[in-house]
């Protein structure tokens, strides 16, 4: 009986091993989906205030002060003057790769970005920003939209997923 249930594990093992699909993710699974990844270096440098650009896709909208920071998921947020209500004016685009919510908090906020808790501050008046502190590996990989999730090499984080139009 040993032998048999033995001979049965070995067997399911070896069969798991070999079948998985090109990049080792999870076996027998496709995605309609691509990765966009970006290297830990890259990711830890991509966090920059830029100009206004046209919003694309709205995602959650948070109020602080006079202004509004509409995110873009996975993008950045857009940063929006309100002071006058019937006329508000997009000033600024923070690019933050993988990011999905901010919190504020005194003169600091913080946000996700893709797998790391990053905590930043303005300076000078919306002209710039400052990380201050970032905890990685905080928070679960990306997945698809339709739950795939990629076998990534160590210095590999995923920001976003592109629908495949193939």
């Amino acid at each position: 009986m040993k032998n048999k249930l033995f001979t049965l594990i070995l067997c399911l093992s070896l069969i798991s091993c070999w079948y998985t699909d090109d990049d080792g993710g999870d076996p027998g699974f496709t995605t309609s989906y691509s990765p966009l990844i970006l290297s830990r270096a890259d990711l830890e440098s991509s966090i920059t205030l830029q100009e206004a650009r046209p919003i694309e896709e709205t995602g959650k909208i948070y109020v602080i002060g006079n202004y509004l920071f509409v995110n873009e998921p996975y993008v950045g947020f857009h940063i929006i003057n309100n002071t006058n209500p019937s006329s508000p004016v997009v000033e600024k685009f923070l690019t933050t790769p993988g990011v999905t919510d901010i919190i504020f908090k005194g003169e600091s906020f913080y946000i996700n970005q893709a797998v790391d808790l990053v905590a930043l501050k303005f300076t000078d008046a919306l002209t710039n920003v400052t990380e201050t502190k970032r905890v990685k590996n905080v928070f679960p990989v990306i997945n698809s939209p339709d739950g795939y999730h990629p076998n990534l090499g160590a210095d590999e984080i995923v920001v976003d997923w592109n629908l495949n139009l193939n």
